[in-house]
């Protein structure tokens, strides 16, 4: 009988057993949105994919030191991608992605609340949100699957444009304290698998 008190059996259990990732944290809904999410902040501010990879790597993550290589593999789980990674994200990855989101919507909170300030002119506000509807849709455009039907309706200005709305309310959402635990939980809500 093994004695769970050695390290050298311990170590070969562990080494014999295949590593089983644990149930996912977000479904494929949440990682498109969490995706789409990122790729408004690049929107937002252009060095905004850099500055997710200078985080990323401050971070020093459990997983290892993360590189711009790795940070796309994480991000191309999103199945609307044109190149698709069909690797299930731990739940640690996951966690990490949505750190990041929140700590670039704080960095970027006096840009979001201009955009959803009422108390800009109309006329100006409606400017500020058709340009950065159509960089949103160039964006996509680029790096999503084009025959995917989510991917498609972004071709109609209406729809882009209520999907930015909601991509810079959910940014908003995310900033300060607490937002990981938000962002994490609207992420969750309505799971699909």
């Amino acid at each position: 009988m093994a004695d769970p008190k050695d390290p050298i059996q311990r170590q070969q259990d562990h080494a014999g057993s295949p590593k089983r990732p644990g149930p996912p944290l977000i479904g494929r809904h949440g990682l498109q949105q969490l995706d789409l999410l990122m790729i408004t902040i690049e929107v937002l501010d252009l060095r905004g994919s850099a500055s997710m990879v200078a985080l990323l790597q401050q971070r020093n993550t459990a997983m290892g030191a993360a590189d711009r290589v790795e940070f796309w593999k994480w991000r191309a789980t999103n199945p609307l991608r044109r190149t698709m990674q069909r690797n299930r994200l731990e739940q640690a990855q996951v966690r990490t992605m949505v750190g990041l989101v929140c700590d670039m919507a704080a960095h970027l909170y006096p840009v979001l609340h201009q955009f959803i300030s009422v108390r800009e002119d109309q006329s100006l506000a409606e400017a500020r949100w058709t340009q950065l509807t159509k960089r949103l849709q160039n964006l996509i455009r680029q790096r999503m699957n084009p025959k995917r039907a989510a991917i498609q309706k972004f071709g109609d200005d209406e729809h882009a444009l209520a999907m930015t709305r909601q991509m810079v309310r959910t940014l908003a959402f995310s900033a300060g304290p607490g937002g990981e635990q938000r962002l994490l939980a609207s992420l969750q809500d309505g799971m699909r698998r």
